[in-house]
């Protein structure tokens, strides 16, 4: 197996293409013709690259018209267009302008004002519904197995129509930090790019499978309902139906955009994990044995300064970037996650309400469940791993460089300046500071259901029992 330590890039030597685990990434490294690139760079020895030899090249190809600047767009964000098409047709994104492939500028007059109508609509709506709710006519809409759960219903929606217009409250509020973000990102990628020629970027494929899989189930679960109410349905009903739909879509499709900004940044830190496991203690052992009988090379500590000064002011740009993310999206997330609790919670308890009936079951109820149930476990397990995943790499820097081989006093001072100030960072992603959300969430989440799960079975077992007795004692008085 290739060690990517051992492999060091001499003049007129170009390394070949290597996948990189857990994520597939695309590292292009210039040709010895970069070298007059005026940009410096230094080709590192654990680098994994692949040939681009157009890129950088002093013999330039003739020169192509440029294109507009709308066409400019950077891979990172490129991977999830569809997603970002949404949000801005939605006013929850700004429809920012394209200055280059580093850059995002402030939208125009005429997107801004369109965000701005928009948003107007959704709130017109957000309040027509919840008036909806308190008049005779949404009484339709309420249909479950048992009578007492409607109320559970009526709480449902009117949690949905909080968490929606609470995302489109704090989008409106975010729109210069979501902004600022992504220039962040840009700024950082073209960073790397100079410093050691590599372009980062990885398949978001999942998001449009999200989205494709969000629309499934909201088209779905309204045809259930429309073929559970009995009765005409009237114009209002349809609206608070529609509204409903689109609500949860795009509630839903804001938290796998959050998801998608978390692995951004995680390939990011996994990646400045990479370049310093290449100095580790381990590494430069593998190498020493693997490679004795060839030529003396330069020593693999030597750009350790230059290198270490570069990552750590990567890292610390990452951190800020994590936590300008956070900032966006904690009250998002605690709206969403107790909306999801609720919604897990009551369908569970629905589905053990039409499983133990003694009558006939409700395959509309049963339907209806589970497609609520496959949407929110998925949506809670894609935010728990990716900001789980986030946290640990992050995290996992100091960890590193725990590990490395210092060979003097001035490399190991180097080391113990950030780790002194990682000691003070506790790096955490949360909804609002009341908890971490990490790989351990869902797991948290389903405890806390299946204790409220007991409780309410054992209320409906207590109201069961008086029922049953309540019809004994009818015949003899």
């Amino acid at each position: 197996m290739w060690n990517p330590v051992s492999h060091i890039l001499r003049p007129g030597r170009v390394s070949a293409l290597l996948a990189m685990s857990p994520n597939t990434w695309v590292i292009e490294m210039p040709t010895q013709k970069a070298r007059l690139h005026p940009y410096p760079r230094r080709v590192s020895p654990y680098r994994t690259p692949s040939v681009n030899r157009n890129a950088f090249s002093h013999e330039a190809p003739p020169p192509a018209p440029s294109p507009p600047p709308k066409t400019l767009v950077h891979p990172v964000f490129e991977d999830i267009r569809t997603i970002l098409s949404v949000l801005k047709a939605s006013g929850l994104m700004p429809i920012y302008e394209q200055v280059s492939s580093y850059e995002v500028g402030p939208p125009t007059k005429t997107n801004e004002f369109y965000s701005f109508f928009v948003r107007g609509v959704v709130h017109a709506l957000t309040v027509f519904n919840i008036y909806s709710l308190f008049t005779p006519s949404s009484a339709q809409l309420f249909y479950s197995y048992r009578e007492t759960d409607n109320v559970n219903q009526w709480i449902e929606l009117l949690l949905c129509i909080l968490t929606y217009t609470l995302t489109v409250f704090v989008c409106a509020r975010n729109t210069k930090n979501v902004l600022r973000i992504m220039n962040e990102i840009l700024q950082l990628d073209e960073e790397v790019r100079r410093q050691f020629g590599a372009n980062l970027s990885q398949n978001f494929g999942f998001s449009v499978k999200y989205l494709v899989g969000i629309t499934a189930c909201q088209t779905y679960i309204i045809v259930l309902k429309i073929y559970a109410v009995q009765g005409v349905i009237t114009p209002t009903s349809y609206v608070l139906l529609a509204f409903y739909a689109v609500q949860n879509g795009l509630t839903a499709t804001y938290i796998v955009f959050a998801s998608a900004l978390l692995r951004i940044v995680y390939i990011r830190f996994h990646f400045i994990n990479k370049l310093l496991n290449g100095y580790t203690y381990v590494q430069q052992q593998r190498r020493k044995g693997g490679n004795r009988r060839q030529a003396a090379g330069p020593s693999l500590m030597e750009h350790f300064p230059e290198d270490s000064l570069f990552i750590y002011r990567m890292h610390n740009k990452l951190l800020r970037i994590y936590k300008g993310i956070n900032d966006c999206c904690n009250l998002i997330l605690v709206s969403f996650l107790g909306y999801s609790f609720y919604t897990v919670t009551t369908n569970c308890y629905n589905l053990f309400v039409q499983i133990t009936a003694k009558g006939m079951v409700s395959s509309n109820i049963l339907q209806w469940c589970f497609a609520w149930l496959c949407m929110h476990v998925s949506l809670l397990a894609l935010l728990s791993r990716s900001c789980g995943l986030t946290t640990r790499e992050a995290n996992a820097t100091s960890q590193i460089l725990a590990r490395v081989y210092a060979k003097s006093k001035e490399y190991q001072n180097i080391i113990d300046k950030f780790l002194t100030k990682s000691i003070k960072q506790e790096v955490q992603f949360t909804a609002y500071g009341f908890f971490a959300i990490d790989n351990s969430t869902l797991f948290k989440i389903f405890s806390a259901v299946t204790t409220y799960l007991v409780i309410l079975i054992q209320f409906k077992q207590l109201e069961d029992s008086k029922v049953e007795d309540t019809v004994q004692e009818q015949p003899q008085t």
